[in-house]
């Protein structure tokens, strides 16, 4: 199980860059001016790149890791084509983290990745980190999160 670390980009929160914190709520996401939601696979344009990365973090760095990683949250959140950059911390384990990022498709996902602030990650993680970090990386037939119906809340008045 994992808590998020921080919300994503919202053009109020880029605005305000206000500091992450260590540990938070499940954020929510109002929509900005770079994406439309929708899960139609029928829709054109309806896919994003969908990545969960898992870094297990040295154990004398757990802790600093939000602010370790805050530059590169920061500048890839800012990114036109991220949907969505988020660290979450394990309640089990404390020294890993899970990276749930989205892109809206393969020139932003490839953008990212040839990004200064990509680069300069590739370097300076590392050697914060006790191993290689596992991804899954796939397309998804839509451009934002569903609905979990099986645990639908019923709607309030």
């Amino acid at each position: 199980m994992t808590v998020p670390v921080a919300p994503g980009p919202t053009p109020a929160r880029r605005a305000a860059r206000r500091p992450l914190a260590v540990v938070m709520g499940p954020a929510q996401r109002p929509h900005d001016d770079r994406r439309t939601t929708t899960t139609d696979p029928t829709r054109p344009g309806s896919i994003m790149i969908f990545i969960t990365a898992k870094f297990r973090v040295l154990p004398e760095h757990a802790d600093a890791w939000p602010e370790i990683t805050r530059e590169f949250t920061q500048a890839t959140r800012e990114e036109p084509g991220c949907l969505w950059f988020d660290w979450a911390r394990s309640v089990e384990d404390p020294t890993e983290y899970v990276l749930t990022e989205a892109f809206r498709d393969d020139e932003a996902g490839a953008a990212h990745v040839r990004s200064d602030h990509f680069t300069t990650a590739r370097r300076t993680l590392p050697p914060h980190l006790a191993e290689t970090p596992r991804i899954i990386n796939t397309t998804v037939p839509q451009d934002d999160w569903s609905r979990l119906g099986e645990m639908a809340v019923p709607q309030q008045d």
